[in-house]
C-alpha cells in the first residue's frame, strides 16, 4: 500500500512548511479539519431531510387554520440543500484558527 499524502504541506495562515500528515500548525496552532467527507455529507443530508419534513408537514398538515405559507419555501430550500450535498466536493479539508 502506498502513502498518498504529500511529504510537506504549507499552513494557509502563516505559510509555515510542515509535515504532510500534521493536523496542527506548530507556529500559529491552526487546526486541520479531519472530518471524513462521508460524515460531513451525512450531516448536510440530515439537514435537508429535516427541512423537507417540516416543509411537507406545514404544507399538507397545516397548523389547524389550513396550510402554512412556509411549507413550499421550506421544500424548495430542502431540495437545494440536498442537491448541494449530493454534488459538493467535500474532499478539501479546511483549516481553522481561533482568533
Amino acid at each position: 500500500m502506498t502513502d498518498t499524502a504529500p511529504e510537506t504541506q504549507t499552513c494557509p495562515f502563516c505559510y509555515t512548511e510542515m509535515d504532510g500528515r500534521a493536523t496542527v500548525c506548530s507556529n500559529c496552532h491552526a487546526v486541520k479539519d479531519t472530518t471524513p467527507p462521508g460524515v460531513a455529507r451525512v450531516k448536510v443530508f440530515f439537514l435537508g431531510g429535516l427541512l423537507a419534513f417540516f416543509g411537507f408537514g406545514t404544507t399538507f398538515v397545516g397548523t389547524g387554520r389550513g396550510p402554512s405559507m412556509w411549507g413550499v419555501p421550506l421544500i424548495v430550500l430542502s431540495a437545494l440543500v440536498l442537491v448541494w450535498a449530493w454534488r459538493a466536493d467535500l474532499s478539501h479539508q479546511p483549516w481553522h484558527r481561533k482568533e
